[in-house]
Parts: C-alpha cells; sequence; structure tokens
C-alpha cells in the first residue's frame, strides 16, 4: 500500500464534541472541478469578514482555477502536492493555526485526494493537530452526480471520522434523485457523523456576474452595472443570510 493510500488512523472525532479545540482548519474540498468549491470557500471567507473574526486564507489551486484569491487579494497562495520540491508547501496552513490560533480556511484543488491523504500521513498532520488542540474540517461540496459521489465516497473512507466532514449539497443543481437513491452513500454519511448542509441557489446571471467582475461579496451588495442594481443587491443579500445559517449550525465557527 502506498502513502497515498493510506487511510487515517486517527480516532474518532465529532464536529463540536471537543471545546479544547483552539481553532478549526477548514477544507473546501469536492475532488473535482465545477461542483462550486470556489463559491463555498468565498461564501464561508465572507462569513468571517462579515462576523469579524479574523481568518487566514490559502487558495491551494492557483494556477488552473484562481476564483478565490483572484478576488479575495489579501489570500495567501500555496499548493498541494506530491512532488518533493513541494510536499511540505501545505504545512503552512497548519503552522499558521497553531501560531495565531486563528481559524484557517484552505481552498483545494480539484484531484487532491491523494495529495492530501499524501500529507497527512507524511506529516502526522492528525496527531500534530491534536496536540495543538486544532481541529481539522472538510467542507465538502456535491452536485449529487454519480461522479461527484464516488469522490465523497473516496473520501469518506478514507478519512471520514479522523476529518470530520461537511457533505455540502450545491443547490445550484436541480436534479437530487440520484443522491436520495445512492443509500450506500447516505449510510456512509451517518456512519462517519458527517453533517449535511444546503448552499442555496444565487441565480446564475447574478453568480456570473459577480464571478466575472470578480466581486467580494462586500462589493457584490454594492455594485452597480449593467442588468444589475438595488434587486441584485438584494438578492446577494437574501443568500448569503440563508447560507449563513446553514454554516452556523454546524457548530464549528466562532460563535
Amino acid at each position: 500500500m502506498t502513502v497515498t493510500d493510506r487511510k487515517c488512523t486517527s480516532r474518532k472525532t465529532t464536529l463540536g464534541e471537543n471545546s479544547t479545540v483552539l481553532s478549526y482548519i477548514h477544507f473546501a474540498d469536492g475532488n473535482k472541478g465545477g461542483v462550486g468549491k470556489s463559491f463555498v470557500a468565498r461564501t464561508l471567507y465572507q462569513w468571517f469578514i462579515d462576523h469579524q473574526v479574523p481568518v487566514m486564507g490559502f487558495d491551494t489551486d492557483p494556477e488552473d482555477n484562481p476564483d478565490f484569491s483572484d478576488i479575495y487579494t489579501d489570500i495567501a497562495r500555496t499548493v498541494f502536492s506530491e512532488t518533493p520540491r513541494q510536499e511540505d508547501a501545505a504545512n503552512v496552513n497548519v503552522n499558521q493555526a497553531a501560531k495565531t490560533h486563528q481559524p484557517v480556511q484552505v481552498n483545494l484543488p480539484a484531484r487532491a485526494h491523494h495529495p492530501f491523504q499524501a500529507w497527512l500521513a507524511k506529516f502526522d498532520i492528525l496527531t500534530l493537530a491534536a496536540e495543538q488542540r486544532l481541529g481539522l474540517v472538510k467542507w465538502f461540496v456535491t452536485t449529487g452526480e454519480a461522479d461527484s459521489l464516488r469522490s465523497l465516497v473516496n473520501s469518506l473512507r478514507a478519512c471520514g471520522t479522523a476529518v470530520p466532514h461537511i457533505v455540502v449539497r450545491n443547490r445550484k443543481y436541480d436534479d437530487w434523485s440520484f443522491y436520495n437513491e445512492a443509500d450506500d452513500v447516505l449510510a456512509l454519511i451517518q456512519a462517519t457523523h458527517s453533517q449535511v448542509i444546503d448552499l442555496p441557489r444565487l441565480p446564475a446571471r447574478l453568480a456570473s456576474t459577480i464571478l466575472n467582475q470578480r466581486l467580494t461579496y462586500d462589493q457584490a451588495r454594492t455594485y452597480q452595472g449593467k442588468s444589475y442594481g438595488i434587486t441584485e443587491q438584494a438578492g446577494v443579500r437574501k443568500f448569503l443570510a440563508q447560507a449563513y445559517g446553514e454554516f452556523e449550525r454546524t457548530g464549528v465557527l466562532p460563535s
């Protein structure tokens, strides 16, 4: 068995169970492009800003998909890689969390499963996190489609108890019949005590304008442009209120 195939061996961890956790490292994952991972990362990052909680953000997919660090320009850029030259680049996430005791948010790249598992094993991240009283949590975004669910299953089987998962159903997608009928997936979610939340749908034209104009949510709440006015601003505020409600019920955000 190679390092990239190893499963996490730390004890089971349940979100919110340990009041001694000083801060969380939040990983936005989905293991494939197009599921809305960067969208979730931006929305969660804005939660910290709006609640005046200091946070450090890292974008580990800045070359292929810079939709996080190109918009929130204070985000640092690093990589998740198994290559010898860059295999320790992701250590900055843990180092900063341990040093500052502030939340850290990491936007993982597509196809991050093996590099993430290799990083956990090579640097014994789970033991280190426990010693430093850091919590690791994956916000795993899914579309409910077959390939998206396969990625979710792989992540849950590899590390679903040692690194708690929050399954984020991206409601941009309308058809959830395949997800609802995937009894094996639902059973695995339950067995790993993974929480499930819904990311509300932001109207497509509104979401596209925000992305194309490279707007933060702060800017989107006041932006004026072609086919974008006070109604669209209100739509952004409503979306954030709904998304924040879902985020907050997970118990991993500062109260």
